[in-house]
């Protein structure tokens, strides 16, 4: 997280308060680091060809914080899920 949600102040390092408006920090970025915790386990199912489990772990970190990477690799899980014919 590089600024504060309610007040747009630039966050450094890791507070568990905003240095402008006094929120509470801990808890969204608790849910960042899970996220991207769920996303590394993500990369590490593909390398390991478990494309289920990979797919559990990226909508576990879309459903915690949205990023390009997370959403662009659901796909290609998804597209690579879709059987053809």
């Amino acid at each position: 997280m590089e600024r504060c949600p309610n007040c747009r102040a630039r966050i450094e390092g890791a507070p568990e308060c905003c240095r402008r408006c006094g929120m509470d920090l801990a808890l969204l970025m608790a849910a960042e680091q899970s996220a991207e915790r769920a996303l590394r386990a993500a990369l590490v199912d593909l390398a390991a060809g478990d494309q289920d489990k990979a797919a559990l772990s990226l909508q576990r970190s879309l459903n915690l914080k949205r990023t390009p990477l997370a959403a662009c690799l659901a796909r290609f899980v998804a597209i690579r899920q879709t059987p053809l014919g």
